[in-house]
């Protein structure tokens, strides 16, 4: 079965008393996701979710990690990974055959909260607040990765990693 290189991003916003996570209405699966797409071929899986994030969502971002630290060397350069990565199957469609998607999902911090609507793939974006986005109709991983960094937060667990300004 044919496997599709994506990324997605999880992107908090620091900006009120309560943590808010981007959530997206997507058109074609009818859900509440993330932003995130397909990686391209002249782009690593960074370089997709920062423009991922911009296009679907019309904000700049800053990404962080709980679990990785900045490992630069001298003879490359160092891109980091994503603090999830998991397959999905997509169901066949009236326009593709089913398929899976390899998907590099990312943690960001927005760097502003006005949001530019992407009508194209998109019914509705909001911020929603890391509880109440529990109870959204998503996809399992999606809400097992928003689990993961209400805990994350709640215990106040040490970022390793802040993308530079």
């Amino acid at each position: 079965m044919l496997k599709q290189f994506t990324t997605s991003v999880f992107i908090i916003n620091t900006f009120e008393s309560n943590l808010k996570i981007a959530l997206i209405h997507h058109k074609k699966f009818d859900r509440w996701m993330v932003p995130g797409g397909h990686i391209e071929p002249c782009e690593n899986q960074v370089e997709a979710a920062i423009r991922e994030a911009r296009e679907e969502t019309g904000l700049s971002i800053k990404l962080f990690s709980f679990l990785h630290a900045e490992n630069k060397v001298n003879d490359s350069e160092w891109v980091l990974a994503p603090e999830y990565f998991y397959q999905q199957q997509i169901p066949a469609s009236t326009l593709e055959e089913s398929h899976y998607h390899l998907d590099f999902a990312y943690l960001a911090f927005a760097n502003e909260v006005e949001f530019t609507f992407n009508s194209n793939e998109t019914k509705d974006i909001k911020w929603v607040d890391l509880e109440e986005a529990l109870n959204f109709n998503l996809f399992d991983g999606t809400r097992f990765i928003i689990h993961q960094i209400i805990s994350k937060f709640e215990n106040k667990e040490k970022l390793q990693y802040l993308q530079d300004a």
